[in-house]
């Protein structure tokens, strides 16, 4: 290799360019480019188009001109200004070809050597390879520049090569050309029309208003003398306008391989003086020095242009990657860290679930999940409707133990972690499950007059015995009363239907979005197993609960009060009947005597009806009392007993099985494994990468 000319040192010596390519190259060595694209050049164009020969004299390398080797892969040449001299030569993945051309020597450079092991490499069984051979010279006397040669498309193959051939080469420049931070070199040669020429029409595809894409043109000494004044106007910009104009270099053809560089600019320089027509295009864009340095510019302004956006995009991806990192969490290798892991959360988890269901939260929890959990509104309870016409006193209230009928259920069943007065609808735990009472209390309220009169005259006589007339057995009472019951049981059963649905609903999903996704599937399996058992404890106890209410009987005083305070009025009403009979028809003594008379046959007549009717109408009235009695006592059971006693008490169960789960449902959800492993390590260098990239700009 040769010294530079002093027109190029002058350029390439400018503090600040020589800063800022150097920035560049570092950054390209740390690796950033296989994650962020850098401000680069690549040189595009057909195959035979005399690409290589522009690398060649851009690079001042002697790269081979067999086009079975330097149009198979990419190559990229990064030229670095340095204190020593030295090569190295890197492909992606091919470790041992890295190790061997790493930090050459002067004395044992050989590009050709270089680019015919890659070869073998790359294309071993592939007539193309996508990967890039990235070759770094550094020296005291380089101009800092990085330029890419891409593989020259072609249109045909030949008789044995892949048909893939002409599509992979287009993938990989299109790779390239649709990057703004790629300046394309597009190769024409001179004596090809312009028109034709199917890497301008690619650019222009990528970079609609030429902003970054500029042609050099090769060959021009293959132009017939009466062409030169056309290919003179195109390089003039007045043919096809380029906004960054046009270059030309006479590059060396295949029978001046052996030639030196230096020799190749004297007879390229003597060429450019050969034809008066040439004086007219600018020196700066002519010849391989000029070619050299025009790029060197607009690499340097094209960096300047895009290192903001490319110092944003550095911020954010390092802000992706860390949190990737972080939803990876602490890395697990061992059972004993896996088990720790493990009692660790469901603790966590019990303390959360256990403040969510007596609705007492920490503030770290409420700071944790600030969210509002919505669920599926239960049913209501309206199969039994409440008559408009009945109401409630406030005395009945109390006794009941609330203050309403209960029978508004608002539109959304909802838990409030974060409980806010913008958003009524949405309510604790408990105070749900207080309405979800309510709206039970209310339908089994409405159902204490469910059976009229005539309907129990009815099964008085379905169920009549040897009583004497006027007296109703004991067993007739509690076949009667056993009709109510069995309303209440569907009732019963209806509401713990929708209490079940919430409670399962509001846990499940409590679990999903406070578990670690690796335990979730886990979590939930096990609550599933323990709902299901403490379900069937909560039917069995509802069951117990109507056995013992399947035969009145009850000391409560309310009962006696109400039934002794009925009979006496009854009476009263009974006696007031008769006098206001007998008042309203007597006149005389003989008036008495003839009322009397008619009174007593038809006392006679309606002794029986009147008897049974009295004895209806007192077990009416012992129902009433009774069911009343019955079922505050049923409802208050179930409230106790069920949900409350079984479930929310007893929630602690669950995690009791939690804690016996086997080492090997633990290791194999918290255990990392091989691929984890693997991406942790992938981006833990990406950030590492990105971090020295961005403290280097």
């Amino acid at each position: 290799m040769t010294s530079q000319s002093s027109h190029s040192t002058t350029f390439f010596e400018k503090t600040e360019y020589q800063s800022l390519i150097d920035k560049i190259n570092k950054i390209r060595g740390y690796g950033l480019s296989k994650i962020l694209t850098i401000p680069q050049i690549a040189i595009l164009g057909d195959q035979s188009s005399g690409k290589s020969s522009v690398l060649e004299a851009i690079t001042q390398l002697s790269f081979p001109r067999n086009k079975d080797t330097c149009t198979r892969f990419a190559t990229q040449v990064n030229l670095r200004q340095t204190i020593r001299r030295e090569m190295m030569a890197y492909i992606d993945g091919e470790d041992e070809f890295n190790e061997q051309y790493q930090a050459l020597q002067d004395a044992s450079w050989n590009i050709h050597k270089i680019v015919s092991d890659a070869n073998e490499i790359l294309c071993d069984n592939t007539d193309i390879s996508e990967k890039v051979l990235e070759i770094t010279i550094s020296g005291p006397n380089l101009a800092p520049l990085t330029v890419i040669d891409l593989p020259g498309y072609i249109n045909t193959t030949i008789d044995g090569q892949d048909k893939t051939i002409i599509k992979t080469i287009h993938d990989i420049n299109t790779k390239y050309i649709k990057d703004t931070r790629t300046i394309i070199l597009a190769v024409v040669p001179a004596n090809i029309d312009l028109n034709n020429m199917y890497v301008l029409s690619e650019a222009e595809r990528y970079d609609p208003n030429f902003e970054r894409t500029v042609p050099i043109v090769t060959k021009p000494d293959t132009v017939e003398p009466d062409l030169l004044p056309s290919l003179i106007e195109i390089l003039l910009n007045k043919r096809k306008y380029m906004k960054l104009g046009y270059l030309v270099m006479r590059n060396s053809g295949f029978k001046d391989i052996d030639m030196s560089w230096d020799e190749a600019k004297q007879k390229e320089d003597q060429f450019f003086k050969s034809s008066p027509l040439w004086n007219q295009v600018p020196e700066c864009r002519k010849g391989r020095i000029s070619v050299k340095n025009l790029l060197g510019d607009l690499l340097y302004s094209h960096i300047k242009n895009e290192l903001p956006q490319l110092r944003k995009e550095i911020l954010g991806l390092i802000g992706n990657v860390e949190m990737e990192i972080r939803d990876l969490g602490h890395p697990i290798t061992s059972l004993g860290t896996a088990r720790v892991r493990y009692i660790d959360h469901i603790l966590k988890l019990r303390s959360s679930l256990t403040a969510l269901l007596n609705g007492q939260y920490t503030t770290e929890y409420i700071h944790s999940h600030k969210v509002l959990l919505k669920y599926p509104k239960p049913k209501v309870l309206s199969k039994y409707p409440k008559p408009k016409e009945e109401t409630q006193s406030d005395e009945d209230s109390i006794k009941d133990g609330h203050n309403n009928g209960g029978n508004d259920i608002e539109s959304d069943i909802g838990l409030g972690l974060e409980l806010t007065t913008d958003n009524p609808t949405h309510y604790y735990v408990r105070s749900q499950l207080q309405k979800l009472y309510q709206s039970y209390n209310a339908s089994m309220k409405t159902n204490q007059h469910v059976l009229s009169n005539i309907r129990i005259k009815e099964l008085v006589l379905l169920y009549k015995g040897n009583e004497l007339p006027g007296f109703i057995s004991f067993n007739t009472l509690t076949q009667i009363y056993s009709e109510t019951l069995v309303q209440w049981k569907a009732i019963t059963k209806e509401h713990m239907g929708n209490v079940h649905l919430y409670i399962n609903k509001v846990i499940a999903e409590l679990i999903v979005k406070t578990a670690d996704p690796l335990l979730s599937d886990l979590l939930l399996s096990e609550f599933d197993q323990f709902y299901k058992i403490q379900v069937s404890l909560i039917n069995e106890t509802i069951q117990d609960i109507f056995e013992d209410e399947s035969i009145p009987f009850t000391m409560n005083k309310y009962y006696y009060d109400t039934i002794l305070s009925l009979r006496k009025a009854n009476a009263e009403d009974t006696i007031k009947e008769k006098a206001n009979r007998l008042q309203g028809t007597a006149r005389s003594s003989q008036d008495i005597q003839r009322f009397l008379a008619t009174f007593d046959e038809v006392e006679k007549m309606d002794e029986i009806n009147y008897n049974e009717n009295l004895a209806v109408n007192d077990l009416e009235e012992k129902l009433v009392s009774y069911c009343k009695v019955a079922r505050k006592r049923i409802v208050d059971t179930v409230l106790l007993q069920t949900i409350e006693r079984q479930m929310i008490n007893r929630i602690n169960r669950y995690f009791d099985k939690l804690i016996t789960v086997d080492d090997t449902a633990i290791s194999s959800r918290l255990i990392e494994p091989p691929a984890k492993m693997m991406r942790r390590e992938e981006l833990q260098t990406k950030v590492d990468v990105l971090q020295k990239s961005l403290r280097e700009l």
